[in-house]
Order: C-alpha cells, then structure tokens, then sequence
C-alpha cells in the first residue's frame, strides 16, 4: 500500500512538473510606448461627396497596455487571445499663445494573434515573430485652445500588426519576459461627425487608412502554469 501510495504521489509530481515544461498556457501583458514615420490616406465623405488625401507624418506617440491569455496549440506555435488599450498623441497646431494643441485616440480593441518560437538559447532565449489584429472603437479628442476641446467618437477600428522584433526570455520555467523593439502596423479607423448648420444638419465620415513601421519599446511579463 505505501509502494503504490508512493509510485501515485511521484507520478502526480512528474504530471505537473510536465505541464509546467511544456508551458502550454500562459496568462500576461505588454506595456509599452511607440513612434516611428508612416504614410497616410484619409478619405472625407460629406453630402455623398467623397474626397481623398495622401500625405507622410511621423507616426504618433503612442502608449499601449494589452492583457494576453495565451495557448500552444503545438510546439512552438502559440495562439493568444485578449484586450488592447492604446493612446496616440500627434501635434495639432498652436495657439495664439503660441501653445501647443494636441489630438488624442484612444482605441480598446479585442485582440487575436499567432507567434512562432525560434529557439535562440534553447529553454531560455526564444525569438518570437508573429501577427496580432485586433477590433474595437474608441474616441478621438482634439484639443482647441483656452481649455476646450472636442470628442469624436470612433464607431469601429481595425488593426494588424506584425511583430517583427520580439523576443522572449525565460530565466525559470513559469515565468516570461518579452520585449519588442519593431512592429508593421495597419490601422483603420472610422469617425462620424454630425453639424447643424442653418436648419440643415451635415453627416461626415471619416475613414482613415495608416501603414508604417512603429519603433519604440514595449515589455511584458507571461506566467506558464
């Protein structure tokens, strides 16, 4: 009796000790900040009337937070799913107190992605390039000047990013530490405005097309279990 209590007892030990190598379920989050160039196309329909602009900008500041729950569906291949919140910051204008205005996004986005494992430092270094889109809304604010500003809502928003420069560092088995250095980003957000002007009320939609490469630094923390 106590031979096979003991044989139970250290095959239950193996099982976890198993499950926590394999690491086949990980819960964690990035935080970060971003910058980079990107070009930019926005179209503007108002009354039916459609207008299109192309131009190049620095890309925005920006500040993301994104809890992950993630899953190995095979080895090296990890599917993740979970929210994104971010806020950009891009210059508007000055003042005529020569002040600096600003216009903030802030975007919440349901997120699914992939990332593959290369074996750096086998168990230890891994380098992770994947893909990540993501779905939500959000509002645009854009400040006026003497303390005023105006919000816009933003009804749907699309966004992929490949992760380009991700690695992974794992210094015990349960626990993760990722860093991303350089992303290609597409995003494309829609905002719908509403004017009453002399009796007559104008309906606008805004649909903003961006592609570029973001750097910047962005750091997380994975727990296998």
């Amino acid at each position: 009796m106590k031979r096979f209590l003991l044989i139970a007892v250290m095959g239950a030990i193996t099982m976890t000790l198993s499950a926590q190598e394999q690491g086949d379920f990980s819960v964690g989050g990035t935080i970060g900040v971003t910058g980079g160039s990107a070009s930019l196309k926005t179209s503007t329909t108002t009354n039916d009337q459609t207008n299109t602009t192309n131009s190049s900008a620095p890309e925005a500041t920006g500040f993301k937070l994104a809890p992950m729950f993630n899953y190995f569906v095979i080895d090296n291949l990890q599917l993740s799913a979970g929210l994104s919140y971010q806020m950009d910051k891009t210059f508007k204008t000055t003042d005529a107190n020569n002040k600096n205005l600003f216009n903030f996004s802030h975007t919440a986005l349901f997120v699914i992605g992939a990332h593959y494992y290369v074996p750096v430092i086998k168990g230890s270094l891994y380098y992770t390039p994947g893909i990540e889109f993501g779905f939500g809304g959000g509002s645009n604010v854009s400040q006026n000047g003497n303390g005023s500003s105006t919000t816009t809502k933003i009804p749907f928003a699309f966004a992929f990013n490949a992760n380009l420069g991700t690695v992974e560092f794992k210094p015990i088995d349960c626990l993760g530490i990722t860093l991303n250095v350089l992303d290609f980003t597409i995003t494309t957000v829609t905002n719908r405005r509403e004017m009453a002007q002399a009796n007559t009320v104008y309906k606008s939609t805004y649909t903003t097309f961006l592609a570029g490469l973001n750097y910047g630094i962005s750091a997380g923390v994975k727990y296998y279990f």
